[in-house]
C-alpha cells in the first residue's frame, strides 16, 4: 500500500463500472419501476411454493420501507435491481425460515443462547473485536454466508451449506468489481464473521435500509415502533441455526454484534437476560467521519446522486441518538454485565482487551482460545490495497457539529482532517 492510494472521496460521482454506466443511461432496461409490497411477497411465495408466515413483523415495514424507496432514495436503474434483489432474498429467507419454525416447533423450547454482544457505534473498532472474539473455538459467530442466507436452499439437507457459500463467494466478488472502494472500508469475506442486523432484517425493520438507502420517513417511522417482537424473532431465528447446525460441541456462546443493538439496547438486554455486552469506544471526531464515509459509499451503489451532506447528517443525529440510548439502557440496569473497550487500547494489546471480557463473562480463555483471537487482532489486512480517506469537511460536517451531539466523549480537540481508518 501507498500513500496515495485512498479510496474515493469525490462522493457526487460514484464510481461506476462501464457497463453499469450504460446501463443506467440506456435507463435500465428490465429494471423494476417501483416497489409494491403485496406483489413481493406474492413472487416471494410463488419462488419458494410457502405461504404461511410468523406472526413476527413483515408487512407494515414493507410497505413503509417501499413507499420511502419510491419517494426519496433517488435510485439509479441498477440501484433498483439491487434493492429489489434485497428485499427478495429476505423475503424468501423469511418464508423458509418460518416453514422450519413451524414445522418444528420444538426450536423454540430450546435454551436460550449464552451471548457476547458488540454494540459499539459504528467505525469504533466492532468489527475487528468480533472477529478475534470469534476466533476462538470455543465461540460461535454468524458467517457472511449464512447471515446472508440462513434457511437451505433447494439442494441441501439441513445442516449442510455448500450452496450458500459458493453464492456468497460468488456475491463477495460481485461487490468488489461493482464497489472496489468499499472493501477497504468495511472488509467483507463469504466466511468471515459478519453483522447480525441481518438477521434482524428478516422483520425489515432495522437499520440497514437506512444504511444503503436515503429513506428518511421509514427512519423516523422505524424509531417510534416497538422493537421487542423484532428481537424475540431475531433470538428464535438463532435458535433455528443452532438446531440446524449445531457446531462444534466445544462452541459455548455465540459472538454477536451490529451498532443497531445500541439504538434498541434496553429491548436487547430485556430478550436475552443473559448476554454480556460489550460497548467499544473511539474519539467521535475519528468515527463521525469515517461513519458518514462508510455510508455514503454504501448509498452510491444505488444512487447515482448521493447527497453526502445529508446522509451525515442523519447518521450524525442517527449515532448521538444511539449513544444516548445506550447509556440510559446501562443506567436502568446497574445489575447486569458491560465491559467497555477503548479502540486504542484494542489496537495497541488485544490480549488485556480480550481478557477483560472473558472475565467479565464468566468464561474460561485456554490458551488455544487466547492465541487464536490475538492472531487475528494483529493480522494484517493484505485484502486491502488503499488506505481509507475521508475528512468531516467532505460531507459538510465541522468539529463543533460532533462536540454538540457527543459533548462528553471526544478526546481530541479537532481532529476533523483524519484520514486513518
Amino acid at each position: 500500500m501507498t500513500s496515495d492510494e485512498t479510496t474515493r472521496t469525490n462522493y457526487a460521482e460514484p464510481y461506476r463500472p462501464w457497463p453499469i454506466k450504460a446501463f443506467n443511461a440506456l435507463g435500465g432496461p428490465g429494471a423494476p419501476r417501483g416497489f409494491h409490497a403485496e406483489q413481493l411477497l406474492s413472487t416471494a411465495k410463488a419462488k419458494t411454493e410457502l405461504t404461511e408466515l410468523s406472526d413476527a413483523p413483515l408487512m407494515e415495514p414493507l410497505e413503509r420501507l417501499c413507499t420511502a424507496l419510491n419517494t426519496e432514495a433517488r435510485l439509479s436503474p441498477f440501484g433498483r435491481i439491487v434493492q429489489r434483489e434485497r428485499l427478495m432474498g429476505l423475503l424468501i429467507n423469511r418464508l423458509r425460515l418460518d416453514d422450519i419454525m413451524r414445522r418444528h416447533p420444538e426450536i423454540r423450547d430450546e435454551p436460550d443462547p449464552q451471548i457476547l454482544l458488540i454494540a459499539g457505534l459504528a467505525r469504533t473498532g466492532t468489527t475487528l473485536l468480533q472477529r478475534s472474539l470469534a476466533s476462538d473455538p470455543h465461540a460461535r459467530a454468524l458467517p457472511s454466508w449464512e447471515a446472508l442466507c440462513p434457511a437451505p436452499v433447494p439442494g441441501e439437507e439441513m445442516a449442510e451449506s455448500h450452496k450458500r457459500e459458493k453464492s456468497a463467494k460468488q456475491t463477495t466478488k460481485l461487490m468488489k468489481w461493482l464497489a472496489p472502494d468499499f472493501q477497504t472500508v468495511h472488509p467483507v469475506s463469504h466466511d468471515a464473521p459478519e453483522e447480525d442486523i441481518l438477521l434482524l432484517d428478516l422483520t425489515m425493520m432495522s437499520q440497514t435500509a437506512e444504511a444503503v438507502t436515503y429513506v428518511p420517513s421509514y427512519s423516523a417511522w422505524l424509531e417510534l415502533q416497538d422493537h421487542r417482537p423484532v428481537y424475540e424473532y431475531f433470538r428464535d431465528v438463532l435458535k433455528t441455526l443452532m438446531w440446524m447446525r449445531p457446531g462444534d460441541p466445544k462452541a459455548t456462546h455465540w459472538v454477536l454484534k451490529s451498532p443497531h443493538h445500541a439504538e434498541y439496547l434496553d429491548v436487547a438486554l430485556d430478550v436475552f437476560p443473559n448476554a454480556t455486552v460489550v460497548q467499544t469506544h473511539r474519539d467521535p471526531m475519528k468515527t463521525v467521519a469515517s461513519c458518514s464515509s462508510l455510508m455514503v459509499h454504501a448509498h452510491s451503489l444505488s444512487c447515482d446522486t448521493p447527497d453526502p451532506a445529508a446522509i451525515a447528517r442523519h447518521w450524525l443525529r442517527k449515532s448521538k441518538r444511539m449513544a444516548e440510548n445506550m447509556a440510559a439502557a446501562r443506567a436502568a440496569r446497574p445489575d447486569r454485565t458491560f465491559v467497555d473497550i477503548q479502540y486504542d487500547e484494542l489496537m495497541e494489546d488485544p490480549a488485556t482487551s480480550i481478557q477483560k471480557i472473558y472475565d467479565a463473562h464468566g468464561k474460561p480463555l485456554d490458551q488455544a482460545g487466547a492465541d487464536a483471537a490475538i492472531q487475528t487482532a494483529k493480522a494484517p489486512r493484505s485484502d486491502v490495497k488503499k488506505r481509507h480517506a475521508y475528512a468531516l469537511a467532505d460531507f459538510g460536517l465541522r468539529a463543533e457539529d460532533v462536540r454538540a451531539a457527543f459533548p462528553d466523549r471526544f478526546e481530541t480537540p479537532d481532529t476533523s482532517a483524519e484520514t486513518a481508518n
